[in-house]
C-alpha cells in the first residue's frame, strides 16, 4: 500500500495556557476529499495548518508527503495549494490577468499555456468570463477563481478554509463538483466547512471540538454509529413547555411550521415523550420517523462534551 499523504501522532498546539489542538492523531490517504468540521474556535484550521507544516508544533510528530512537519516544512510548502475564506485576489484585474500573476509568482515556465489550461478547467472560457474584471463577479465565481489560483502550480495537497461561506447553494454545488474532480486526479483535498450537505460529499470527515478529535470516519459511518433517531411530531397548539423541552429523553428539538422535529436515543423515548405531550393537548398525532442528519450527530457530541444532552 502507498504511504499516507499525511500522518500525525499526538499533535498538540498551545498558545500560552490555552490548548488549541490536543493530542491529535490522524491519517490522510492520497486523493482523499477530507471534510473538517467544528464550531468556530474549535481548532480545526490550526490543526489543518499544523498537519502541513504551516504552523509550528508544540508537541507531537508527523509527516506530510514524506517530510517531517516539524523539521522539513520548507520542503512541504511548495507542494501545497492554499485557499483562504476571504477573497484576496486583485479585483481590478481580469480573471486571466490574476491567473497570469499567480503563475509568475510560482515560477511556472509556460505561463500562457498554464493559464489557458486553468481557464478551460474552471470553465472561465464560457461567455468570455476570463476577460471579466474580478470585482464585477459573483461570490461563487470569485471563489472558483481563488481555487484555480491555488491549483496553478499543480499542488499535491489542497487546503481550503471555509471556501464557500456566503456563496449561494447552486454555486456551492458547482464548487464541490470541481473539488471531487480534483480529488479524483490524486490530489488530497482538506476542506473546513460549516455546511452539512458539503460534509456529506466528503469521503471522510473529522469533527474537532475544543481542540480534540471526536469523529474521524466516512460520513455514512458517522451517521450509522451515532445511535440516534429522529421524528416529526404534529402539533395542535404552540409548544411552550420548558420542562418538556429539556426532558432527558430528548436530545434535540426544533420547531418546523406546525410540527416539531425531535431527536432522541431511541424510538421508545420519542413515543413516550409524544404521549406526554398529547396528554397536555399539545401534540395532535403520532410521530413520523425521519432521517437523522450530521448536524444532529455533531450537536449531540458537542452537548455531551458540555455535560448536557438536551437542547431546544
Amino acid at each position: 500500500m502507498a504511504a499516507p499523504i499525511i500522518e500525525v501522532r499526538n499533535l498538540t498546539k498551545t498558545f500560552g495556557d490555552k490548548t488549541v489542538v490536543d493530542q491529535l492523531n490522524m491519517t490522510i490517504e492520497e486523493g482523499q476529499l477530507y471534510g473538517f468540521l467544528g464550531p468556530n474556535g474549535s481548532g480545526k484550521t490550526t490543526a489543518i495548518r499544523m498537519m502541513c507544516g504551516l504552523v509550528p508544533l508544540t508537541s507531537g510528530s508527523g509527516t506530510c508527503l514524506g517530510f517531517d512537519i516539524g523539521k522539513q516544512a520548507h520542503k512541504i510548502k511548495p507542494l501545497l495549494g492554499y485557499m483562504t475564506q476571504h477573497f484576496s485576489l486583485y479585483r481590478d484585474l481580469t480573471v486571466r490577468e490574476n491567473l497570469q500573476f499567480v503563475c509568475k509568482l510560482y515560477g511556472i515556465r509556460d505561463v500562457a499555456g498554464r493559464v489557458t489550461e486553468l481557464v478551460k478547467q474552471f470553465a472561465f472560457d464560457n461567455e468570455g468570463r476570463d476577460r471579466q474584471r474580478v470585482g464585477t463577479m459573483s461570490g461563487g465565481w470569485k471563489q472558483r477563481l481563488a481555487l484555480a489560483c491555488a491549483m496553478a502550480h499543480r499542488p499535491r495537497i489542497l487546503l481550503l478554509d471555509e471556501p464557500t461561506a456566503g456563496v449561494d447553494p447552486k454555486a456551492r454545488e458547482a464548487f464541490w463538483d470541481i473539488l471531487q474532480d480534483i480529488a479524483a486526479t490524486g490530489v488530497s483535498v482538506l476542506v473546513s466547512t460549516h455546511y452539512m450537505d458539503e460534509a456529506m460529499r466528503s469521503q471522510r470527515i473529522a469533527y474537532v471540538l475544543y481542540g480534540r478529535l471526536l469523529v474521524d470516519d466516512a460520513p455514512e459511518k458517522v451517521l450509522a454509529d451515532a445511535n440516534l433517531v429522529a421524528a416529526q411530531v404534529p402539533l395542535q397548539q404552540a409548544f411552550r413547555n420548558p420542562q418538556m423541552a429539556h426532558d432527558p429523553r430528548i436530545v434535540r428539538l426544533s420547531m418546523q411550521g406546525n410540527s416539531i422535529r425531535v431527536v432522541a436515543r431511541s424510538s421508545d423515548d420519542i413515543a413516550s415523550w409524544t404521549r406526554d405531550l398529547a396528554a397536555q393537548g399539545i401534540a395532535s398525532g403520532e410521530p413520523t420517523a425521519i432521517d437523522v442528519g450530521l448536524e444532529d450527530v455533531f450537536f449531540y457530541l458537542t452537548l455531551q462534551q458540555q455535560g448536557s444532552v438536551t437542547q431546544f
